[in-house]
C-alpha cells in the first residue's frame, strides 16, 4: 500500500534488506485486506521464509485422495449399483416423462423435450464425489458398515470427509457404469417410455448389463475387515472443500493464508525491524499494517471485506 512505502522509504531501510522487507511486507498486508490473492512464488516464498504457510488450492492442491479398500469392492458393487439406478431413474422420470405424456394438439407439430443427453449427462456425474451439488456427492454420505455377514451402505445427514470408505463406494460405482456402459440411459429412456417399475430396471441394470448382482456378495468375516470410522464436515470444513472443489473444476489455482499467521509473520517481521533499525521505524510499520488489516485509509471501502479466517 502507499503508507506501507512511505513507512519504509521514511525508515531508510538499508538497500541490502529493503527490497525483501518491502516484497514481504507488500504481499502480507494485501494478504490480510483480501484474505486471499494470487501471489508470485517470490512472494509466496517470501512469505514462507518468514514463517507463514498458506494452503493451496484447485490446480495447486497436489494433496493424494485416499486409498481404495479393494477388498471391500465385491461386498457392495450389488448395492452400489441398485442405489444408483434407484437416482438415474428417479432423475430420468423426472426429464423424459413430459416428453412421452405430451399429446400433440395438431398434426405434424413438433414440440422441444429434454432426451437422453440429459439423462447420460447425470449417470456421468452420479459417480464423482469430489463436486458439490452435483449427483456423485450422494457417496460423502455413505459409511460401510458390517452387520449381519454384509457390507451395508449407512446414510448419514451430515456429508463426510472422503477418505478410504468414501473413495471405495466411488470406485465400486465406477465400475458399475463402466460395465452397463451405454446400456444404462437406454434402459431407462425404455422405462420411462414404457412405464417399468424399479425393481425391475434394477435387475436390468444390475443383473444383465453390469451383472453385479448376478451373484449374492460373498459373506464378510468382520473379523478379517477393517472399518474406518465416518468423520462428518464441519460446516467450515464443508465450505473449505467445496470452494477448492470449484477451483480445481475452473482451473485456477492459488494459495489460502489465515489472517492469524499472517499477523503472527508481520509482528516477527515488526521485531526484526526493530531490532535493526530501533523501535521507531517499527512501530511505524506496524501502525500502517493495522490500519491496512482494518480496513485501510478513507476511501478504501472495500479493503477491509475477506479479512476473516477462510
Amino acid at each position: 500500500s502507499r503508507r506501507v512505502r512511505a513507512s519504509l522509504a521514511a525508515a531508510r531501510l538499508p538497500a541490502s534488506m529493503s527490497r525483501a522487507c518491502t516484497l514481504a511486507l507488500l504481499a502480507a498486508t494485501l494478504a490480510l485486506c483480501r484474505g486471499q490473492m494470487s501471489m508470485s512464488a517470490d512472494e509466496e516464498e517470501m512469505l514462507e521464509s518468514m514463517g507463514i504457510k498458506g494452503q493451496p488450492m484447485g490446480r495447486r492442491d497436489s494433496t493424494p485422495k485416499s486409498e481404495v479398500v479393494t477388498s471391500d469392492l465385491p461386498f457392495i458393487r450389488c448395492d452400489v449399483c441398485r442405489r444408483i439406478v434407484h437416482m438415474a431413474y428417479d432423475e430420468a422420470q423426472r426429464v423424459l416423462s413430459k416428453r412421452f405424456q405430451y399429446k400433440p394438439k395438431r398434426k405434424g407439430e413438433i414440440v422441444a423435450f429434454d432426451g437422453e443427453e440429459k439423462v447420460q449427462e447425470f449417470i456421468e456425474k452420479i459417480c464423482v464425489a469430489d463436486k458439490p451439488n452435483e449427483p456423485g456427492v450422494w457417496i460423502k454420505h455413505v459409511d460401510l458398515v458390517a452387520s449381519q455377514g454384509r457390507l451395508e451402505l449407512r446414510d448419514h445427514e451430515e456429508e463426510g470427509h472422503c477418505r478410504k470408505e468414501c473413495r471405495t463406494v466411488e470406485r465400486a460405482c465406477e465400475e458399475v457404469v463402466d460395465a452397463a456402459d451405454t446400456d444404462f440411459s437406454e434402459i431407462l429412456w425404455n422405462a420411462v417410455k414404457d412405464g417399468t417399475d424399479l425393481e425391475k430396471v434394477q435387475r436390468l441394470v444390475c443383473n444383465r448389463s453390469a451383472k453385479v448382482c448376478k451373484n449374492k456378495p460373498p459373506e464378510l468375516d468382520p473379523k478379517k475387515r477393517k472399518d474406518y470410522k465416518f468423520k462428518p464436515m464441519t460446516p467450515d470444513e464443508k465450505q473449505m472443500a467445496d470452494m477448492m472443489a470449484n477451483l480445481k473444476e475452473s482451473g485456477m489455482g492459488g494459495t489460502m493464508y489465515k489472517r492469524d499467521d499472517l499477523m503472527a509473520g508481520m509482528d516477527n517481521l515488526k521485531e526484526h525491524i526493530g531490532d535493526t533499525l530501533g523501535p521507531e521505524a517499527a512501530e511505524m510499520l506496524g501502525s500502517d499494517i493495522g490500519k491496512a488489516a482494518d480496513g485501510g485509509e478513507e476511501g478504501n471501502d472495500d479493503a477491509g471485506e475477506g479479512k476473516e479466517e477462510l
